[in-house]
């Protein structure tokens, strides 16, 4: 699978914002071929390093028509509020956050190999964890749906296996529906990762949508917990942390 960039907005750094050629003259239209070749060398070393340390994964590589919404920027962090550095996730662990809204999980996986993600190896990727047949989720007392490194009963290995009904998602693949009752793929987090920084950044969502179902569904549940402030975008930093801490069972199946 191919990783696909796309458009990103960039403030210009002060090195990259001006090449230092001065034009001679008032009109400045007298400068050398050489200058003006220099100029266009050195703007494009610019742009070419902002791509290399700023890489973009929306990660359905396979449903490339799949628009992206985009959501409030938020920087992927650890409990003290640190971002994190993405080369310490270990492989095939399940990791949560919540994204775009402080209420809705989604999970964050680095599946050890090159698959179009993002990273030193490509490898990362995050999708939602609300499951798109019956909306479970990963709550706080228990959690259905997760990723399974090794092969089980109802499932092949390397899957995000939701145990309520079965339904079976391929994190390789944009989490495509490979088996079960989903109706569609898990949507993806887009991330983006500063590779000189060696971060990672939560800044929209691409594929179906579950939030609107999973509010109304879990209205009361979700104001027990959150109060009023289960709708509230994210911004600034996503706490991220193992699953097995998040939740106090994790069912297998």
């Amino acid at each position: 699978m191919q990783s696909r960039r796309i458009p990103i907005a960039f403030e210009s750094s002060p090195r990259c914002a001006s090449s230092g050629f001065e034009g001679d003259g008032e009109t400045g239209e007298q400068i050398s071929n050489y200058e003006h070749a220099s100029r266009r060398a050195f703007l494009a070393s610019c742009t070419g390093s902002l791509i290399a340390s700023l890489a973009t994964s929306p990660l359905a590589a396979t449903d490339r028509g799949v628009p992206i919404r985009r959501y409030q920027s938020s920087i992927l962090a650890d409990e003290q509020g640190r971002a994190i550095r993405a080369s310490t996730l270990l492989a095939h662990t399940n990791y949560l956050f919540h994204y775009p809204f402080v209420a809705t999980p989604c999970l964050l996986l680095d599946l050890g190999r090159d698959i179009g993600g993002v990273g030193k190896a490509r490898s990362i990727v995050a999708f939602s964890a609300i499951c798109s047949h019956k909306l479970a989720y990963p709550a706080k007392e228990v959690s259905f749906i997760r990723f399974q490194r090794d092969a089980s009963t109802h499932s092949e290995g390397e899957r995000i296996h939701c145990c309520a009904d079965h339904s079976v998602y391929d994190p390789t693949a944009g989490a495509k529906v490979v088996k079960g009752p989903a109706p569609a793929p898990l949507a993806a987090v887009v991330l983006e990762y500063d590779a000189k920084r060696d971060e990672l950044r939560a800044v929209g969502i691409q594929g179906v949508e579950q939030f609107e179902p999973f509010f109304d569904k879990y209205a009361f549940k979700l104001s027990m917990e959150y109060g009023d402030g289960a709708r509230k975008p994210v911004s600034g930093a996503t706490r991220v942390q193992p699953l097995t801490q998040y939740c106090r069972n994790i069912a297998q199946c």
